[in-house]
Parts: structure tokens; sequence; C-alpha cells
């Protein structure tokens, strides 16, 4: 009868743990610059996301280096924690807790406060006070966040394939 628990017990927990990993429907490529308080990364990664869920999975020399996962909580090499915190820890604790989700999917900040439409469709979102001192650049091919006041730079652009016999 014991062992018939443990095994019981040991499917659960099997069960439980490969039910653990998300799956993302869109996987891209793409040219990926960081720069915050805790990382300093720019090169390859690829940018995964289905519904409100986004990873971004960092390469140095095709070896993957870093994961930032945001889901429930934000989950990085270092650990989960909620998002509130992750902006507080990674960003500026000005910034409301979604934005790193919201700028990994191209979605407005702080509300859509500053957003105005360039040319080709391009949107653009600027807000400088006391506390920062932001532009929010999004366009077909390319994501710009830069936070001049407080350090930050996020940058995820389309990777272009070259065509050798060109």
């Amino acid at each position: 009868m014991r062992k018939f628990s443990i095994l019981w017990a040991s499917l659960i927990l099997v069960m439980l743990g490969g039910c653990s990993a998300k799956h993302y429907s869109i996987s891209e490529p793409k040219m990926i610059v960081l720069k915050t308080k805790k990382i300093k990364f720019a090169d390859m990664g690829y940018l995964r996301h289905e519904g409100d869920a986004v990873e971004v999975e960092i390469f140095t020399a095709g070896v993957a280096v870093e994961k930032i996962s945001i889901d429930a909580e934000v989950c990085t090499g270092s650990g989960c924690m909620s998002e509130e915190a992750f902006a507080r820890e990674y960003l500026y604790e000005g910034y409301p807790a979604d934005t790193m989700r919201n700028i990994l999917l191209g979605r407005d900040i702080f509300n859509g406060q500053g957003k105005s439409e360039i040319c080709n469709g391009t949107l653009y979102q600027y807000i400088r006070n006391e506390e920062m001192d932001f532009v929010y650049r999004r366009k077909p091919s390319e994501i710009y966040f830069r936070d001049y006041l407080n350090g930050i730079m996020i940058k995820i652009a389309d990777v272009k394939e070259n065509n050798a016999t060109e």
C-alpha cells in the first residue's frame, strides 16, 4: 500500500511540474538592447508572447544568458517577484508596475499620457518631469524606450535577414 501512495504522489508532482512551462504562440528573433539598473545587454534574443504573457530570452555568442518572463509574476535568473517589485528594482520606482510588460508588447505606457502619432503609423510618447524624461517610440519594426534621467534604454528591433548573394 505504501508503494502505491508514493507512486501516486510522484505522478502528481511530475504532472504539476510538467505544466509549469509556458508555451507561446508567437516567437520572434530580435536584436535586443536592455540597459537598466541591473541589466546591461545588447545582442540577439527572442521575444515570445501569448496574450498578456511575454518572455524575452537573451543570447550572447549563441548561448542563452538571461530570460525575463512576465505572466502572473516577473521571473528572471535571480528569481520571481511581483511586477511592482520588478519595476522598482530593475527600472524606476515611479513607473507603473506594468511598464516592462507594456514596452515588450509594444503597448501604451502611463495610460497613453503624452502619446501622439507621427508619420507611417509610428506611435510616440514623451514625458518629462522632475522624476523622468523619456521617449517611447513604436513602429512596426522597432520598439524604443529611453529614460534619460534614470539611465534606462530598451530597444527591440526586427532581425533583418541578409542575402549572401547581394
